[in-house]
């Protein structure tokens, strides 16, 4: 590629890139990027909780109706089910209850709860940082609001509860940590997870390069103290009882039937809180402490959509979950981000450049959803987040971009190639050059290509008998018929050589199945050529047969010729090979003769028989050779299915030398297909051999004298 190619590309590629990260920005954009995590959440589907050591105890309808007293509780609930929970050998009990004003029922509740929180030493209490307006002055300040002194004083172990809502209202960040006054101050989930590790109170969190560190955790950020929650599913994923089966025991009633002293008996699971993590919250609506999460829409077990917050008290249980089983979410670096999005652009760019329309359509739409999905599955296994609108969007961009520049580029191109070349070469080698004009030069390039050469047989004595006017006629008909087929399975007309025709397959597009079109191609022309009226001609009696010989391998293709006038061709020994393949047709009576490099690209697809081991004309090394019958889905006649592995096992014995068998073979051969030339041919060997047998170091290769 030229250097003004390459800063062409290069310049168009940058545009693109920059209009992408304008595209990024777009609060619409940035909101469906968000939705996309969403989509990744619910393709992921839920994960097991069972084992988690996490419990939710829920401040529920159920609650409101047993419990005697109405909402804002007595502390001496609080007081009352730590206890309980404590007992029940609870590891931590987290209080997601703002308690930052004195109790209403008196502070003698206030005392209780202190004397439990004390006894207990598990429990951890929640507060917030608010914004406030300074007196006098138009700015706002933080201030914590926290649980009372009194509270506090008996264990001062409490964290903020803020959670925080994207641009789209879902909430799917969680704050480890708050900035206040050039410190840090833990969240409620990082402090029940300091009671659950025994971290001492005298370690506080630090934040550094992206990364929170208190004590052995080490907590990456997605920005501002913020983390991305693993959410293991929807609201109602991890274990929850009701505050009022906790509560209940011999010491304290409920209201009427509700009081079943579930606590103390066995109505509750045994140990279901022993070393766990408890965490106590409101789920019901009024409380307004339910939020939209990634799992806001679900499918149930019934398979029915349905449609559920989730409480502040199970987000708590998400984020500590996610620290605690080490489930974080990861981004790339920002910069590394950038430099493969201008690698993915360019990438897509060069390859819209270079491709055919159709494929460049198709390879677009592949690497587009190759990207898409590949990032659901990195989500799904690394947990790794990456965007994907803006490279989508990329992607399109830079397919139209490539598109638009091919347009103005190949306009004038194609004006100048058609009227050039149009009148010289083949129909496919214009559309070729059309797309690729650098080709417009003497040489080739070496690929493996499929090569077919076709003669009609005796046709020399035919055209003796007929006048010019004839003979134009006839050999116009012939190869008008033949040169269908042959384009319809996408080979190219290399030349016309009296009624003698190349053709490759393979080029100058190439495609994967060159071997087999051949194939299918020359069975294709013996059958139309049986279909063919020659009547008219008076002096074709019978019908004319056509040889044909056949051969893939490594092969120059490309324009050979002089400066100024060239022709679009195909060069080397494989080609030699098959042309000596169709003459080799002659010695053996068939009509259809395949290389065996050949044969193992088609075997799947045709029937053919293995014929001999020869040595063409000009060829030391010999080649194995084989009749192509028909295609796979089609039927040979009975007599002659019938003599194939007859036939295979003469062959066998012909080359173990076991003349007497191998005569026995053939002979048989005949005998059901009278006519077949292979068949004919090695009895003849065979009868020769048994007068005169072959050298000790004879190899069974058969070397032909002729063309």
């Amino acid at each position: 590629m030229k250097t003004k190619s390459i800063l062409t590309v290069l310049g168009i590629s940058f545009l693109v890139f920059v209009l992408t990260l304008i595209f990024r920005i777009i609060p619409a954009i940035q909101t469906v990027e968000l939705k996309t995590i969403d989509w990744r959440f619910q393709w992921r589907g839920p994960l097991p909780v069972k084992d988690s050591p996490i419990v939710i105890v829920t401040i529920d309808d159920q609650s409101f109706e047993s419990l005697p007293d109405r909402w804002p509780w007595p502390r001496s609930y609080y007081a009352h089910i730590i206890e309980n929970l404590t007992r029940a050998g609870a590891r931590v009990i987290g209080l997601d209850v703002t308690l930052d004003v004195p109790d209403k029922y008196g502070e003698e509740s206030d005392r209780q709860l202190a004397q439990a929180l004390r006894s207990s030493g598990k429990a951890v209490l929640t507060g917030k940082l608010e914004e406030r307006i300074s007196p006098g002055r138009i700015r706002t300040y933080q201030f914590p609001v926290k649980p009372l002194p009194l509270l506090l004083e008996a264990d001062s172990t409490w964290g903020t509860t803020a959670i925080q809502a994207d641009l789209d209202g879902i909430h799917r960040r969680y704050f480890v940590v708050q900035p206040y006054q050039k410190k840090y101050l833990p969240s409620f989930g990082l402090q029940v997870l300091r009671k659950f590790y025994n971290i001492s109170p005298q370690v506080k969190p630090s934040v550094d390069k992206g990364l929170v560190r208190f004590g052995e955790l080490t907590i990456p950020l997605f920005r501002d103290g913020l983390m991305m929650i693993n959410f293991a599913g929807p609201a109602g994923s991890f274990p929850h009882y009701s505050f009022d089966s906790v509560i209940d025991d011999e010491n304290f009633d409920l209201v009427g039937d509700y009081d079943m002293d579930y606590f103390s008996s066995t109505l509750l699971p045994e140990n279901i809180f022993r070393d766990k993590i408890v965490l106590i919250g409101s789920t019901v609506s009024e409380h307004h402490d339910n939020f939209p999460t990634p799992f806001f829409e679900f499918k149930d077990t019934q398979g029915r959509t349905r449609k559920a917050e989730m409480p502040g008290v199970e987000i708590h249980a998400n984020a500590i979950w996610t620290i605690l089983n080490g489930l974080y979410f990861h981004k790339i670096p920002h910069l590394f981000y950038l430099l493969g999005l201008f690698l993915l652009i360019l990438l897509v760019y060069l390859l819209v450049l270079r491709l055919p329309t159709l494929w460049a359509v198709i390879i677009t739409f592949v690497i587009l959803i190759s990207y898409n999905l590949s990032q659901f599955f990195l989500f799904a296994d690394n947990r790794l987040i990456m965007e994907l609108v803006a490279p989508s969007f990329a992607i399109f961009l830079s397919f139209v971009a490539s598109n638009l520049q091919q347009y103005i580029i190949t306009k004038r191109e194609k004006k100048m190639i058609i009227g050039a070349f149009q009148r010289f070469v083949p129909q496919k080698v214009v559309d070729e050059l059309l797309k690729h004009p650098e080709k417009l030069k003497l040489g080739g390039e070496e690929r493996f290509l499929t090569v077919m050469f076709t003669d009609l047989a005796s046709f020399t004595s035919v055209s003796e008998k007929l006048d010019p006017a004839e003979l134009v006629n006839l050999i116009n008909y012939y190869l008008t018929e033949m040169t269908e087929i042959i384009l319809k399975f996408d080979g190219i007309i290399d030349k016309y050589e009296g009624d003698a025709i190349m053709a490759e397959f393979g080029a100058p597009v190439h495609f994967e199945d060159h071997a087999v079109k051949a194939c299918f191609a020359a069975l294709e022309m013996q059958q139309r050529l049986k279909r063919m009226n020659f009547s008219r001609y008076k002096h074709v009696t019978d019908r004319l047969k056509c040889r044909i010989g056949i051969n893939s391998g490594k092969m120059i293709v490309g324009n050979m010729g002089s400066r100024n006038v060239f022709d679009y061709t195909v060069m080397g020994d494989a080609v030699n090979l098959a042309s000596r393949l169709e003459g080799a047709n002659k010695m053996y009576g068939t009509y259809i003769m395949i290389s065996q490099e050949t044969y193992q690209l088609v075997k799947d697809y045709v029937l053919a028989r293995p014929l001999d081991m020869i040595r063409v004309k000009g060829r030391q090394k010999p080649v194995r050779v084989f009749e192509l019958l028909a295609r796979k889905d089609e039927q040979l006649p009975e007599n002659f299915k019938a003599i194939l592995p007859i036939f295979i096992t003469g062959v066998r014995y012909y080359h173990h030398r076991d003349w007497v068998k191998a005569e026995e073979c053939f002979q048989y051969c005949l005998k059901m297909v009278p006519d077949d030339g292979p068949s004919q041919i090695y009895l003849d060997r065979v009868k020769a051999y048994t007068q005169n047998p072959p050298p000790e170091d004879w190899d069974g290769v058969y070397t032909l004298k002729s063309k």
